[in-house]
């Protein structure tokens, strides 16, 4: 750019204020940049009433704005760059707004003021690195002296870039960045002085003072418009950077520093100052960083012990915290409290932690006036927590032999070896009294919250305490000592009515009295802990009944609920049988007798069921029903114990039922008399009478119960019947279970079955009959068919024991019952009408189903010649239940797949008997089979039809399963090999299979498809059977162009079929022959397949079948490529980009302006892999180099030419990535030169700062034109 002389143009305008346009145009003026920003804010001041936001330059002009009217200003316009007459918006096609908008925004956004600070930063950073490392390489070439002098000469350089730019109106940030960068580099200097020890020589002594007093001047310099704190505090630590080579120094250096900070910034606080604080004064980030400095120095440099620090930096943080009470501003209260939490961190490892305990004081001090004058629950805690850690430091303070000999005393007084982390619950208890002292007095101040959340936290501190010394009986017998008299003692100053202080305090005085009896008593066993147990259970039930407070009673009475919960896995701990896994044994447990105890639960809960003033009656009476069936457990193992266990509980049973009256209740009273009875059975007459015997005799004894019981009145009497009947029900299940297993071993072996089978079998099946008697029932139905079913399997197994013949029987009872159901339904409901002749017993349906299941896993125990005439047996029951309901049509699908099944297993028995020829002819004879049952099924539809009562729908879909069917077994049979004169045979079915799918698919389309399948499998088999494989595969994809050029011109629509499916299966089979034929097809078939494609993709009018003719293309020359063993990737990619390109020229998605954007993507893809990929190989050869530069060349030509942005854009980032990779490798070899670029490249972030800054508007303008016009391209 070259600058034009300075010219004007003088332009008035008259508006009103009020005129509501004024403001919209001087914002447009702005973003034309005919006005500045200053001109806006003078009109704003001096014309206009109200007070206005200040303009800030958007992020794009408007979009209709011309350069037309852009006037002649004093500094170059972006007219010196664009053409004279810009093309007609006319001939440019329409884009979207918002990608023409996009590169503008990102430009006002790169001139937004961070973004010039961000920019600033860095090339401050380059010039300062690159310099460095410039100096440091010629370092050793300079003294202490020469070494200080260009940090000198950097702080005078930048301190004087700052100057010039400070008394440029336009480049104020650039001024307000270089001013802190001076500011920065100041404490550095002062550091490097000391730190090169110039006072060691008269000539450094000059230079020390010389550079001391110019930097001071500069301090005043760039601090002028500070205030004089600020500038003193900033001078003294710059000061103090000096002497540190006096022992000590460091240390008081650091101690000053920041003491003094401390006390600048409260005399800041302090003094009265009504400046505004919007923007952060340079002189504060001076201290800070200077700060940071002086600290860092004396701990990384000057080997100062961080922890003599915490002190310091604790006052810093508290003095910063106290400073933000009167007077808060952002980010001072957060910083104290950081300093306060580094300094007691880093104090806390000395030894002792006076340091530490001093900064949790300064924490206390703090969080103590802010409860004082906000009372917040957060700063609650926090002071808490931190008196917390300093309660336990104070521990620390003393001595240490003194701390052992502590313990060691507290030891012999526990009889046992204590560590001394096990006494800090002890230790640190009286805290524990404090905090619940404090929650009193802060509830007498009316701090009901803060004393609620302190007694929360008492409680969690003592529960953790509580935990840490759990282990050693002493620690917690008397810390739970503590803690109850300390719960005393609350109660009694809090009201009676507190439940939850009532609960805790008596949870701590029962497990206080246990913990003494583990310290006096170590070695208790559990049965005698179960014991002490089952005597707490017996006091607390009794307070419970004496109490008068209702929160003792229930506290009593849940405590009693938690020992007898407890007392129970004790019991059973010691008097069940234990495995010994060291010696491999089971010990047995101590006598059953004593199990007996525990009956004392529920006979106790009983009776307070009953106790009058007892608040939950019922609850009492139902835990004592569970404790009876749990104190059975303890019992078992003997059988005297068990027996008056059960007798107990069987009468108590009886009182609790009578008191709850619930059918539950009475089912399981029912059921513990039951177990009573059958023990005392198994006691005393086990020889005589088998367990079969045993609950037949049971069943008639309950249903005879339930038939005297349901002839009463009294409402418990009817629940007993009911219990005796679901009782009946579930022992008629077990008896059945175990008859049939009885039977099934007298079916294994003779010695095997049960006595008296015949009987049992008896007893039980006449049972079940006189329940059916009093009132049938499917439940009654389905046991009467089970004790039916076993009578018959009983019968053969003590006669001939063939699974045949109980097949055959159960074939015949299912046909029987089945007729019997029928028959019912048809004769004896003559009278009502075919919606309500259904069968009254859903079990007349089950039964007649379970006997033809039974029949089909029986049969096929021996699998015969017979055993498919059977599975159609079983087949027609399932049809003739089927035909009942409209609901059980899932019923005949089953039964007719299973009649299909039964003729497969005819006609496969037969296969295995037949002998020679290959398995592909048997796949063919079954695929037959199913083809004859899909042409039966389509030519009988109107017999079939209304007897199956089956929709149309799902005929056609049992009909078309069938020939799906046949059709993957005739399609597999090649694949098994097929005999000479099985061939003939395969073609007939799969000719039958392929017509009965075109004959559908005159009515549906998708059926030409498979039968033309079918067709095409049909020919290319009897092909690949008369043909070589190595012509197939070479012109197999030739072949059946040909074939598809055939069928696609055929005139299907006049012979009455659709043209749509012959010519997608047409356009199809060659894909899938290449598909098939891809590890030898020849060049030629795929070139004659990519013309085939193209050719239909023409007649089509369907331009993306032509993708296909591509890729088969792009395959040739691959294959052509190997051949010719041409390995560089660049062949392969430019196949590749080709093919990419060629889609985004023709695609019609691509080819709408609305995707433009994406044809522009799609085409930088492209060509971004052809360029990626030749600078791959750039590296490889000269000639290769060249070769890249010239493509990317001519890249750029073509997209000037041709006016396409892609190949503009590609070309030009690979002619400069080839170019700068040269470049880098030239550096490689001179590596000074990488540095030397490094100081010029932050310059320039520094010089485009600097511009972007003072010319914002232009470069907008400038840039838009420039997008504007490129958008226009492809």
């Amino acid at each position: 750019m070259t600058d034009q002389p300075n010219r004007s143009v003088r332009i008035e305008v008259t508006v009103s204020a009020h005129q509501p346009e004024l403001l919209p145009g001087l914002d447009a003026w702005l973003q034309l940049g005919l006005i500045s920003d200053i001109e806006v804010r003078r009109i704003a001041r001096s014309q206009l009433t109200c007070p206005l936001p200040q303009p800030v330059v958007r992020s794009t002009p408007s979009s209709n704005t011309s350069d037309d009217f852009l006037p002649p200003t004093a500094t170059p316009t972006p007219q010196d760059f664009l053409p004279p007459r810009p093309r007609p918006e006319r001939e440019r096609p329409a884009t979207p707004k918002a990608s023409t908008q996009l590169v503008p925004q990102l430009l006002s956004s790169l001139m937004a003021e961070i973004s010039v600070i961000w920019l600033l930063f860095l090339g401050v950073f380059m010039v300062v690195v690159s310099s460095g490392v410039l100096a440091a390489t010629q370092w050793q070439n300079f003294s202490a002296i020469g070494q200080y002098g260009i940090l000198l000469v950097y702080t005078i350089i930048f301190w004087v870039a700052s100057s010039w730019t400070g008394r440029q109106e336009n480049l104020r940030v650039t001024s307000r960045m270089l001013q802190i960068t001076t500011l920065l580099i100041i404490p550095v200097n002062f550091w490097m002085m000391d730190g090169f020890q110039l006072w060691q020589s008269p000539v450094g002594i000059v230079v020390a003072v010389v550079a001391g007093l110019m930097l001071s001047a500069i301090m005043f310099w760039l601090l002028r418009t500070s205030p004089r704190r600020n500038l003193l505090n900033y001078w003294g630590l710059n000061w103090l950077q000096w002497g540190w080579a006096i022992p000590g120094f460091p240390l008081i250096a650091t101690y000053i520093g920041s003491i003094g900070t401390a006390a600048f910034l409260f005399h800041w606080q302090q003094s009265s100052d009504n400046e505004s604080q919007e923007r952060v004064d340079v002189g504060i980030v001076a201290i800070a960083f200077a700060s940071l400095l002086l600290i860092g120095r004396a701990i990384f440099r000057a080997g100062v012990p961080v922890n003599q620090l915490g002190l310091a930096l604790g006052i810093s943080g508290w003095l910063l915290c106290w400073l933000s009470r009167q007077r808060p501003r952002f980010g001072w209260s957060q910083a104290g409290v950081g300093l306060l939490a580094i300094g007691w961190l880093v104090a806390i490892p000395a030894n002792p932690p006076w340091q530490a305990i001093a900064v949790s004081g300064l924490g206390l001090w703090l969080l103590g006036d802010r409860i004082q004058r906000h009372w917040r629950i957060e700063d609650l805690i926090a002071f808490w927590l931190v008196g917390l850690q300093a309660f336990f430091l104070l521990w620390l303070l003393m001595p240490l032999p003194e701390r052992l000999q502590v313990v060691a005393v507290t030891s012999q007084i526990a009889r046992e070896s204590l560590l001394p982390w096990q006494l800090i619950g002890l230790r640190l208890f009286p805290y524990v009294v404090v905090m619940v002292g404090s929650a009193f007095w802060l509830r007498r101040r009316e701090h009901v919250m803060l004393a609620d959340t302190t007694e929360r936290l008492a409680l969690l501190l003592g529960l953790t305490l509580a935990a840490v010394g759990i282990l050693s009986p002493w620690v917690r017998s008397v810390y739970l000592v503590l803690s109850a008299c300390t719960l005393t003692g609350v109660l009694l100053k809090r009201q009676p009515g507190d439940r939850a202080l009532v609960y805790l305090t008596h949870i701590t005085g029962v497990l206080t009295v246990l913990s003494w009896v583990d310290w006096v008593y170590p070695r208790l066993g559990s049965l005698y802990w179960a014991l002490v147990l089952l005597a707490g259970v017996v006091l607390e039930w009794g307070l419970c009944v004496l109490a008068r407070n209702s929160f003792w009673q229930q506290s009593s009475w849940y405590l009693g609920l938690g020992l007898a919960g407890i007392s129970y896995p004790l019991f059973l701990n010691a008097l069940n049988p234990i495995y010994d896994w060291s010696s491999n044994q089971v010990k047995p447990g101590m006598n059953a007798g004593w199990g007996l105890f525990w009956l004392l639960v529920p006979l106790l809960l009983t009776g307070l069921s009953r106790f009058p003033r007892f608040a939950q009656p019922r609850l009492a009476s139902g835990l004592a029903v569970t404790a009876i069936f749990m104190a059975q457990f303890l019992t078992y193992a003997q059988i005297h114990p068990l027996l008056i266990s059960l007798g107990a509980g069987t009468g108590l049973m009886v009182i609790n039922a009578q008191r709850l009256r619930h059918w539950l209740v009475v089912v399981l009273t029912v059921g513990v008399g039951l177990a009573f009875a059958s023990t005392i059975a198994w006691q005393y007459f086990r020889p005589t009478i088998d367990a079969a015997t045993w609950l037949a005799i049971v069943l008639w004894s309950l249903w005879l119960l339930r038939f005297w019981a349901k002839r009463q009145q009294p409402e418990l009497l009817q629940l007993y019947a009911l219990a005796f009947d679901a009782w009946a029900s579930v022992l008629t299940t077990v008896s059945l279970l175990i008859l049939t297993f009885g039977t099934a071993l007298t079916f294994v072996a003779w010695n095997l079955g049960f006595p008296n089978l015949l009987r049992s079998l008896t007893l039980t099946t006449s049972a079940i009959l006189f329940r059916l008697w009093q009132r049938p029932t499917d439940f009654g139905f389905m046991g009467l068919a089970w004790g039916t079913e076993l009578l018959v399997a009983g019968g053969i197994a003590l006669t001939s024991r063939s699974w045949e013949h109980l097949a055959i029987t159960n074939a015949a009872l299912g046909l029987a019952t089945q007729f019997a159901g029928d028959w019912y339904s048809v004769r004896v409901l003559t009278g009502e009408s075919s919606e309500q002749r259904v069968t009254p017993y859903g079990s007349w349906h089950i039964i007649p189903i379970v006997y033809a299941g039974l029949t089909v896993v029986l049969i096929h125990q021996p699998f015969t010649a017979t055993t498919g005439l059977y599975t159609l047996a079983a087949a027609l029951t399932g049809i003739g239940i089927g035909r009942r309901q409209p609901s059980f049509k899932p019923l005949i699908l089953l039964a007719l797949a299973i009649f299909t099944t039964g003729a497969y297993e005819l006609l496969i028995y037969q296969l295995m008997q037949a002998t020679g020829g290959q398995a592909g002819d048997g796949l063919t004879l079954l695929a037959a089979l199913a083809a004859a049952i899909a042409v039966v099924y389509q030519v009988c539809r109107r017999w079939l039809f209304p007897y199956l009562r089956l929709s149309d729908g799902e005929f056609s879909a049992i009909a078309e399963l069938h020939w799906a069917g046949g059709s993957v077994l005739a399609l597999s049979a090649p694949l098994a090999l097929l005999s000479d004169n099985g061939i003939p045979v395969w073609t007939t079915v799969m000719v039958v299979l392929a017509i009965y799918a075109l004959w559908q698919g005159r009515h549906h389309e998708n059926w030409i498809y498979a039968g033309v399948l079918e067709i095409i499998w049909t020919i290319s088999y009897l092909l690949n059977h008369s043909l070589s494989n190595q012509f197939l595969l070479l012109w197999g994809a030739t072949i059946s162009s040909g074939f598809s050029l055939l069928l696609y011109h055929l005139p299907w629509r006049s012979w009455g079929w659709s043209a749509r499916p012959w010519q997608q299966s047409a356009i199809l089979l060659p894909g899938a022959i290449i598909c098939i034929t891809s590890v030898g097809i020849g060049i030629p078939s795929l070139l004659i397949t990519a013309g085939f494609y193209a050719w239909i993709a023409k007649s089509e009018l369907q331009v993306r079948l032509s993708y296909l003719s591509v890729l088969l293309a792009d395959w040739a020359f691959v294959r052509f490529f190997a051949e010719r063993s041409l390995t560089d990737p660049l062949w392969y990619v430019t196949l590749l980009t080709g093919s990419l390109l060629y889609v985004a020229e023709v695609d019609p998605d691509l080819r709408s302006p609305s995707a433009k954007e994406q044809r522009h993507l799609l085409r930088c893809l492209a060509t971004g892999m052809f360029c990626l990929t030749a600078l791959y190989q750039s590296d490889f050869s000269l000639w290769q180099g060249f070769l890249t530069i010239l493509l990317s060349i001519g890249l750029v030509m073509a997209g000037l030419v041709l006016r396409v942005r892609a190949f503009l854009y590609i070309g030009t980032l690979t002619f400069l990535f080839r170019v700068l990779r040269q470049l880098w490798l030239f550096i490689n070899n001179y590596s000074l030169l990488l540095w030397a670029l490094g100081i010029v490249l932050g310059l320039l972030l520094i010089w485009v700062a600097a511009t972007f800054e003072a010319r914002r508007s232009q470069a907008i303008a400038l840039v838009q034109y420039w997008v504007n016009e490129l958008e226009a391209w492809e």
